[in-house]
């Protein structure tokens, strides 16, 4: 191949990722503006002072005019103690549109985002157990061996239990769903293996007895959010997400709610719903401050191992994890683009923490960008 033609392939492969990337922000703009505009009449909010406004608008000047952003920061004004912190929260849509835009490559993370793919990338981690997996369209057992239909319905069959998620681009607990079959609904599950193409079915995990006390009906897991930089990997924030009223899942979008942890792994005194709603306990009468997850540190300790094994798509990521009933980390899933920030800002405060951490994100994001 000429060297001239080598030129014309790298250009063009770089007008497409740049027109790519354009359209990747531009649909996540649009999504995040969507999604909050649905739910605005709902949202728990308080209106900013003259003061607070200015501030805000001093504090991001060089980076970008945040004038279309301050409902956002009037959201997360309502569950600021501290109000002198507000102007280092970060709106929604600037943080999928362009400050995770800038820590992912999307495609690269769109590829990897496989449920059936874990064990390979996490093949020395403990997680639930795999019973069928639907590759592709291809029905397979855990070791990716050929299954027919009738010998993956035995398989369940012989479990009793099982949970069935959607293995590709999931969000907010939507496409989960649990399966008793002692109670004979074998039929459901055989259909949607039928008729789905990437699936993966699961044993129903046993959590630790400290997670039960909360809302033993759900799985409630631990989000950790970790972004790897100079180095070194930073564990943003951690929440506990939990069911309630009886939900098996513990999702935020799905009516869960969700309470920060601190760094020694007690809860918080406020859990937040989706809407900004807060409450000191949870509605099954747990009191959430003070608090003890069993397991926590273990916890922070195996996200930090895992974060480097996926640099070559995103340095942003956000870690989903159940704790057993041994006290030991169970890995659900690795969230690699696009995860949640609102109840992270809502329960911890600002995602980059102080003014030093948040300037430096920005200042590389947008210095970046700019060039």
């Amino acid at each position: 191949m000429s060297i001239i033609s080598t030129v014309r392939i790298r250009l063009r492969d770089r007008l497409v990722r740049f027109y790519t990337d354009d359209l990747v922000r531009i649909s996540r703009n649009r999504h995040s503006t969507r999604a909050f505009s649905l739910r605005r009449e709902h949202l728990k909010t308080e209106p900013l002072l003259p003061g607070q406004r200015q501030e805000i608008l001093d504090f991001w000047k060089p980076y970008r005019n945040v004038e279309k952003e301050l409902s956002f920061f009037a959201f997360y004004n309502g569950a600021c103690d501290d109000k002198s912190q507000l102007k280092y929260y970060i709106p929604d849509r600037i943080y999928y549109s362009e400050i995770d835009r800038f820590f992912s490559n999307v495609r690269h993370c769109e590829i990897l985002d496989d449920k059936n793919l874990y064990s390979l990338y996490f093949h020395d981690v403990n997680r639930p157990r795999t019973i069928i997996r639907k590759v592709n369209g291809e029905l397979l057992d855990g070791n990716y061996q050929p299954l027919t239909i009738d010998q993956a319905m035995a398989c369940c069959v012989e479990e009793r239990e099982v949970v069935m998620k959607e293995a590709r681009l999931s969000l907010g607990g939507h496409g989960v769903h649990f399966y008793d079959l002692s109670h004979g609904p074998i039929e459901e599950l055989k259909g949607r293996l039928l008729s789905e193409d990437n699936l993966v079915v699961q044993a129903v995990i046993r959590q630790h007895e400290c997670l039960n006390r909360i809302h033993d009906k759900s799985i409630n897991t631990i989000r950790i959010m970790s972004l790897f930089i100079d180095g070194k990997v930073h564990i943003l924030s951690s929440v506990l997400r939990m069911g309630r009223d009886g939900s098996r899942v513990d999702n935020a979008s799905s009516g869960g709610i969700v309470c920060g942890i601190t760094e020694n792994g007690t809860l918080k005194k406020c859990a937040f719903d989706k809407c900004g709603n807060s409450c000191t306990q949870h509605p099954q009468g747990l009191t959430f401050e003070g608090y003890k997850i069993e397991g926590y540190g273990r916890c922070r300790e195996l996200v930090t191992q895992l974060a480097g094994r996926f640099c070559t798509a995103t340095k942003l990521i956000s870690w989903d994890l159940a704790i057993g009933e041994d006290g030991e980390p169970i890995l659900i899933e690795a969230n690699l683009t696009y995860g949640e920030l609102d109840f992270h800002q809502l329960c911890n405060g600002p995602i980059f923490g102080d003014m030093t951490m948040t300037q430096k994100i920005l200042s590389t994001v947008y210095c970046h960008r700019n060039k």
